[in-house]
């Protein structure tokens, strides 16, 4: 999406509002499965270090984790795949094509169309974000334990650093 007009930090944070967006529509849609999905994408404060910046986002989780670094150059593919294969339009069976939907509420698209959705989402991502390091989150000697499933990464961006997480309850 181009804007004539907008600084770049402007289109950038245009850009960050569409992404919420997305990922709050996607989680609607995987909501309609008796599970409750939740995607986010916030900028957290930079400060000395990583361990420092997410301190607060991971206190509460566990009792540990390390800080597993995806390849910058692998990253649109990293990020394609599990979205497509784990995230978004989960609940879809892959020999259908739709959601049963007794009330015809709604009805989803070909795996193509799919596809295409999940490029554009990861590519918006990448682009807006423009990464220099990706982490993933992974923890352990959790303190809590419930029927859950999560992936969190952190974007580190020049001058900020974003948290990304996907997750799913019972």
């Amino acid at each position: 999406m181009t804007m004539k007009g907008l600084t770049k930090k402007e289109h950038k944070i245009l850009n960050y509002g569409i992404i919420v967006g997305k990922l709050e529509t996607i989680a609607r849609f995987n909501d309609k499965t008796d599970h409750s999905y939740n995607f986010e994408l916030s900028i957290i404060p930079k400060l000395d270090t990583i361990a420092k910046t997410i301190e607060n986002k991971v206190e509460n989780i566990s009792e540990s984790y390390t800080l597993k670094e995806i390849s910058l150059e692998k990253a649109f593919k990293f990020f394609f795949k599990l979205l497509h294969d784990k995230w978004f339009y989960s609940y879809q069976d892959k020999r259908d094509y739709y959601l049963s939907d007794v009330g015809n509420n709604f009805s989803l698209y070909f795996d193509e169309r799919k596809r295409e959705w999940i490029v554009d989402f990861v590519d918006l991502l990448l682009q807006t974000i423009d990464p220099i390091q990706i982490y993933e989150i992974e923890y352990q000697n959790l303190k809590s334990h419930y029927a859950s499933d999560y992936d969190e990464f952190i974007l580190e961006s020049g001058d900020e650093i974003y948290y990304f997480k996907l997750s799913v309850i019972d």
